[in-house]
């Protein structure tokens, strides 16, 4: 060992004690600090190294300062700020959302928030993700409610705020910090785990959301197995050959106490890839009589100091040209979807006069009974094949 890491471990060994010192156990502190299971056990047995401000934060938290831990540093910190991959600050009546976007040091603006609603909304993930620390088994699931509940518990305490912007400037880069994750997987590249686990949350948002006020009438939102769709499959009467895995979301209605499936669900954050995913199984669907909705997020921004979260589908039909991005024609004059149901407001509706074969809706989180349920239950009404 170095007499360089010979002086930090002798630094870090002596933090231990201070903690100790004080009464404070090592999960009492990263319950304070919000930080996953394991991390100050980390830090103190010298496996990561704290960043300066991480140290600061610390010594703060436990009652002293670098006086007592380095003889030669005397001044008592004011403020005891971590540097994380997303954190807040009060700006008036908004917040301030700090994170890094490609080379800046990007900032999104939250209208009448507060640096104490962003740190429960944090700790709640956290929260939720710290089970994986016990977890032998069913660490997707973990991870999938995690994010499910943060996010929705999010648009709850902000019913004003963008839903759109929640999951991207937030939610997203909230899981991609390393510290909101036990210290045991400190090297997981979180951003490629997100792919997975922010597909498979935000069916889960949409069903928790949906779910309970359909079922009363009489509509089921599956997030269903292999075995399940597979079996849902065999009893659409389609000529195409269609396969499980580009099922999301079943729609499963009720009817006499028998179970018929009428149509499928396609969920996404980003509406890009659907193009070439699941249009040919939406267009097998809809041909058939089943309905094939898109669900999405709308997420579409560009690396900037003050990123806007646009979307992807463009403008609308104009009165004297028309600018429509091919994707917003996909829906409307081919209706490739059987609608589309944004949940970002800068996404543009399909004006009510425009004939179109399929419409573009932007919702919310505020209330069930909106224009995706209300799609819904109208179209099970008058599916024939019950």
């Amino acid at each position: 060992m170095s007499p360089t890491s010979t002086y930090l471990h002798a630094i870090l060994s002596r933090l231990k004690l201070l903690r100790e010192d004080a009464g404070i156990s090592s999960s009492e502190l990263e319950e304070r600090l919000i930080l996953g299971p394991g991390w100050i056990e980390r830090f103190e047995q010298g496996e990561t190294t704290p960043s300066l401000d991480m140290l600061v934060a610390i010594l703060h938290v436990i009652g002293t300062n670098f006086s007592v831990l380095l003889d030669k540093i005397k001044n008592h910190p004011e403020t005891a700020e971590i540097e994380r991959a997303i954190f807040a600050t009060q700006n008036n009546n908004n917040l301030n959302i700090h994170f890094n976007y490609a080379k800046y040091d990007a900032i999104y603006m939250l209208s009448t928030a507060t640096t104490e609603q962003f740190e429960k909304v944090i700790k709640t993930l956290r929260d939720g993700l710290s089970r994986l620390s016990k977890s032998l088994s069913n660490n997707e699931a973990i991870k999938t409610d995690s994010v499910a509940k943060a996010f929705l518990a999010a648009v709850k305490v902000w019913p004003h705020a963008n839903p759109s912007d929640i999951w991207w400037f937030l939610i997203y880069r909230a899981y991609c910090d390393p510290y909101n994750h036990p210290a045991q997987f400190a090297r997981l590249d979180f951003t490629q785990s997100w792919k997975r686990t922010g597909g498979w949350a935000l069916e889960e948002v949409l069903v928790r959301h949906y779910g309970h006020f359909l079922t009363s009438h009489g509509i089921e939102l599956l997030i269903a197995s292999t075995e399940e769709k597979e079996r849902y499959l065999r009893s659409i009467k389609v000529t195409e050959r269609l396969e499980a895995d580009k099922m999301d979301v079943l729609l499963i209605g009720i009817k006499n106490g028998t179970k018929h499936i009428f149509g499928v669900v396609h969920v996404k954050a980003s509406f890009a890839e659907r193009r070439t995913d699941d249009v040919p199984m939406s267009k097998a669907l809809v041909d058939a009589g089943y309905i094939s909705p898109l669900w999405t997020m709308d997420c579409k921004s560009s690396p900037s100091e003050h990123p806007v979260n646009k979307g992807e589908l463009g403008d609308k039909l104009g009165k004297d040209e028309d600018r429509r991005s091919a994707k917003r024609k996909d829906i409307e004059d081919d209706g490739y979807f059987s609608a589309c149901f944004s949940y970002n407001v800068n996404t543009k509706s399909t004006p009510l006069k425009q004939k179109a074969k399929a419409h573009i809706h932007v919702c919310n989180f505020n209330n069930p009974d909106d224009a995706f349920s209300k799609f819904l239950i109208e179209s099970w009404r008058k599916f024939p094949h019950a």
